[in-house]
C-alpha cells in the first residue's frame, strides 16, 4: 500500500442464491492466499455457516460470543442485529475521514454506498440497491478502529 492510513477495498462480489459450501471456500482460498493476515468477520445469525466455516478453519465450533477475539480466531461471527447501527455510523466516519478507498471497478459497492439510506442509524434496505455488499462492508471495517 502507498498510503497505510487508507483502508483499500481488494474484492466486493454480491452473490445471488449462493451455496454456503462454495462460500466457504472461497473463503479458503482467500485464507490460503493471504494467511496469517486475514480474518474474517461475518454475520453471526447464520449459525449453520458460522458453524461450517469455523470447522473448516479449524476452530471450535461451539465457542461463546463473549471470547470472540481476533487474536485467537480467524473466523469472527457478529452480531449484527445489536452493532449494525455502530458499524453504520463507523463506516461513515471511515469514509468521511478519507480512511477508506474503492476502486471503480466495484460499481456495485459504490452504487451502493451512493444508495444508502438510513434513519438514525439503522439502514433502510428496500432504499438502497446492493444492501449485503454494503452489511459486508460494514463488518469488514470492525477490524479497524479510528485514532
Amino acid at each position: 500500500m502507498k498510503d497505510p492510513e487508507v483502508i483499500r477495498v481488494i474484492y466486493a462480489e454480491e452473490f445471488n442464491k449462493a451455496n454456503p459450501s462454495d462460500i466457504v471456500d472461497l473463503c479458503y482460498d482467500f485464507h490460503r492466499q493471504y494467511y496469517p493476515n486475514i480474518r474474517f468477520i461475518i454475520d453471526g445469525s447464520n449459525a449453520g455457516f458460522v458453524r461450517q466455516m469455523k470447522v473448516v478453519f479449524g476452530e471450535d465450533p461451539d465457542y461463546d460470543y463473549k471470547d470472540v477475539s481476533p487474536e485467537t480466531m480467524e473466523i469472527i461471527p457478529v452480531n449484527f442485529a445489536t452493532d449494525h447501527k455502530n458499524m453504520l455510523s463507523h463506516l461513515y466516519m471511515m469514509i468521511s475521514k478519507g480512511y477508506l478507498a474503492i476502486s471503480e471497478k466495484y460499481d456495485k459497492l459504490i452504487i451502493s454506498l451512493r444508495t444508502a439510506y438510513a434513519k438514525e442509524y439503522s439502514l433502510d434496505k428496500d432504499q438502497t440497491s446492493y444492501n449485503d455488499l454494503l452489511d459486508a462492508l460494514r463488518l469488514s471495517l470492525k477490524a479497524y478502529s479510528l485514532r
